[in-house]
């Protein structure tokens, strides 16, 4: 297969079908084998790294003020001496973060634990790629859709998708974006979080989720430097988990509705691009520019040098709402944007309410044996799958009991989900 093979996204809108092909289920006896080679080379890696730690080397939750003073979060005392000689710091709207904003309002009580504890491990300073990786597989429904994402990506190239899923692994361990998800929106830019940047709200025609990127709302000169990276990996792995729930796909809107120049940061737009391609490959059905103005077509230039080929298929311009009905129904588009969805934004902080499991160190100890003991059992069940040879029939790696340990992968994942991750924004609407 080639990129000129496969269809843009407009094409499955416009014939009304969900592009299936190559996801679990609907596998060629060559992308089953493609699928066998790389569980082969993952497999063996995680047996070659087991004892070999990866450090944290760009901790992004210690790139904010209070954070970066490395206060023990259990010291009350040291965190209100601390506000007191940072005061200015605090509240300043350019750095100042969610959890500074409540802490500052009175409001402030702990909406997670305060100390982090990575997935079976005490020692935050390192990651082991197994726990990494098992962890991501937590995204999808069945680890192998982990791995297809990657096989897709790269048109079935296994030892291409092999270095590209240990290049996203090895990255996740050394951004601590397990700790970014345990803080959640507690870390993040209190500003962005409050105009809401970004938003989830309606689904298109296919039922993925509407990730909403409002442009004229970014406004890169009121921000510090480390809130672009930050927000733009906080915002992927929030659509995972979203998009887990809806068929492990989203669709991302940039809405350019009365954006000037001065909202273009080339740097948030490259960052959340250059992310998606390495670490989130086809997590979206479609990118879609929205914008109708002639300031757009240099910076549409620039962005399709960020693109991948495979990627390039699924970033399309719209020019107005009748183009975007191809779509979204005009009734899942929010009225700011020339839809019919009535919906104004309005940001509701986290609390210690809805993250309640994760005080529970008792109940995650169990969730968390319960998953490994899943992991364990799907392992076994792909070792058994990838060194039988007589397992080439088509299907064979959606055998009965092999499809049972994956079942039980995502029941113990889900389970365990409530323990390690904040809730958020998203969530708390969908109440």
């Amino acid at each position: 297969m080639t990129v000129v093979d496969i269809p843009d996204a407009q094409e499955y809108y416009q014939k009304g079908e969900k592009p299936t092909d190559g996801t679990v289920g609907h596998l060629t006896a060559e992308q089953e084998s493609a699928l066998k080679s790389l569980w082969i080379k993952i497999l063996a890696h995680i047996d070659t790294m087991a004892d070999k730690p990866l450090k944290v080397t760009c901790d992004q939750v210690k790139q904010t003020p209070f954070t970066a003073a490395d206060l023990s979060t259990k010291d009350a005392e040291a965190i209100e001496r601390w506000y007191e000689e940072n005061s200015k710091t605090a509240s300043d709207p350019k750095s100042q973060t969610v959890r500074d904003k409540l802490y500052l309002d009175g409001n402030y009580k702990s909406a997670v634990p305060a100390e982090f504890k990575p997935l079976f491990q005490d020692d935050a300073s390192v990651r082991y790629f197994s726990h990494v990786f098992w962890q991501t597989c937590m995204l999808h429904r069945n680890p192998d859709s982990y791995l297809l994402t990657f096989l897709r990506a790269t048109l079935w190239d296994v030892q291409q998708s092999f270095e590209k899923l240990v290049f996203s692994v090895n990255w996740r361990a050394s951004q601590a974006i397990d700790k970014l998800m345990w803080f959640g929106e507690l870390e993040q830019n209190n500003r962005i979080m409050e105009n809401g940047l970004t938003l989830t709200k309606g689904f298109d025609k296919f039922g993925y989720p509407i990730i909403v990127v409002r442009i004229r709302l970014n406004k890169p000169n009121e921000r510090s430097d480390g809130d672009v990276e930050r927000f733009a990996t906080f915002c992927l792995e929030s659509t995972a988990r979203v998009a887990r729930e809806y068929g492990e796909r989203a669709t991302l809107l940039y809405d350019f509705t009365n954006f000037k120049m001065e909202n273009v940061d080339m740097a948030f737009i490259k960052n959340l691009l250059s992310a998606i391609r390495d670490s989130y490959p086809q997590m979206y059905c479609a990118c879609l520019l929205y914008v109708n103005s002639w300031l757009f077509s240099g910076i549409w230039k620039i962005i399709r040098g960020f693109l991948d080929p495979v990627s390039a298929k699924r970033s399309l311009v719209v020019k107005d709402i009748d183009a975007l009905q191809t779509f979204i129904d005009r009734s899942e588009v929010i009225k700011e944007a020339g839809g019919d969805l009535p919906y104004e934004y309005k940001y509701m902080p986290p609390t210690s309410e809805e993250n309640a499991k994760m005080f529970d160190s008792n109940g995650r100890k169990s969730a968390e044996d319960a998953f490994s003991q899943a992991v364990d059992a799907f392992t076994e069940e792909t070792k058994s799958w990838t060194s039988d040879s007589s397992a080439s029939a088509p299907g064979s790696y959606a055998s009965e009991s092999r499809k049972e340990a994956a079942e039980r992968f995502d029941a113990t994942a889900q389970s365990l989900d409530q323990y390690i991750y904040s809730r958020s924004h998203f969530e708390r609407l969908a109440k």
